[in-house]
């Protein structure tokens, strides 16, 4: 268990998250790139061109939100496709002004047949050095999380993650960390973790070790009340080791599986 600094602040000290740092950074690049662009286009005075920047960036926002809090596996697109697709806001306001498409070649058009007026960026570099610097550290991140072996957790506090996913990064581990059964399932579905954290004082504690120890998956079970009963009723539904809360967080390190 690292040092004594309260919760609170060691939650404050968490690395910047790339994800949100990507998120920001697009929403942020939106307004200026699609003015630039219309500003060559000529279509800036559009009617109604304001009011779809803002429909698109709000768009924009929730859409990398909602991408993004997913885990890499299930993400079916990528965030500049995303922000390519918040330029249909500005093209429907042009097409309605009835202005001319412009020419584009084949391989444009049967990238995104639906960007008449060349609004959507090929490339994140396009939209400012900030947003580009964002998005190559979400891909790095992304690239590390895909290619690491994953441990699981199932807890109900956030104080409690941070200290696991220290301990867990330092052995060469992802953390992936599950609110409830539902979160397991799909976990197990797409590619299972090799070892399984439960806390017992959460509500789909039993659920979820039925399932992880149904898929094989070695668990360790830990609570603030470990008794000669907790710990049979554990072992019975599929945990390895059931440990009182402050032996687990002293013994992360030692519970996880060798890379060599």
């Amino acid at each position: 268990m690292a040092g004594s600094m309260p919760a609170a602040d060691r939650l404050q000290s968490v690395k910047p998250d790339p994800a949100a740092e990507l998120r920001a950074a697009f929403s942020a690049a939106y307004r200026p790139h699609l003015e630039s662009r219309l500003a060559v286009l000529g279509g800036a005075d559009a009617p109604g061109i304001a009011a779809a920047a803002t429909a698109g960036q709000e768009w924009l926002d929730e859409a990398l939100g909602e991408l993004l809090a997913a885990p890499f596996s299930r993400q079916s697109r990528s965030p500049l496709e995303v922000f390519q697709e918040a330029m249909r806001f500005a093209t429907a306001v042009l097409e309605d002004a009835g202005m001319e498409a412009m020419a584009r070649d084949a391989v444009e058009v049967a990238a995104l047949p639906g960007d008449l007026y060349g609004l959507a960026p090929a490339s994140s570099q396009e939209l400012g050095d900030a947003a580009w610097r964002a998005h190559l550290a979400w891909g790095v991140a992304k690239a590390r999380a895909v290619a690491l072996p994953r441990v699981g957790l199932l807890a109900s506090d956030d104080a409690d993650r941070v200290l696991v996913e220290e301990a867990v990064s330092e052995k060469g581990f992802r953390l992936e960390t599950w609110d409830d059964f539902d979160a397991v399932q799909e976990a197990l579905e797409a590619r299972g973790p090799v070892l399984a954290f439960v806390d017992l004082d959460h509500g789909d504690s039993d659920d979820v070790m039925r399932a992880l120890a149904a898929s094989a998956v070695r668990i360790v079970a830990f609570g603030g009340r470990v008794d000669d009963l907790l710990t049979v009723r554990a072992k019975t539904l599929g945990a390895a080791d059931v440990l009182p809360r402050q032996v687990f967080f002293g013994s992360i390190a030692d519970l996880l599986p060798s890379l060599l």
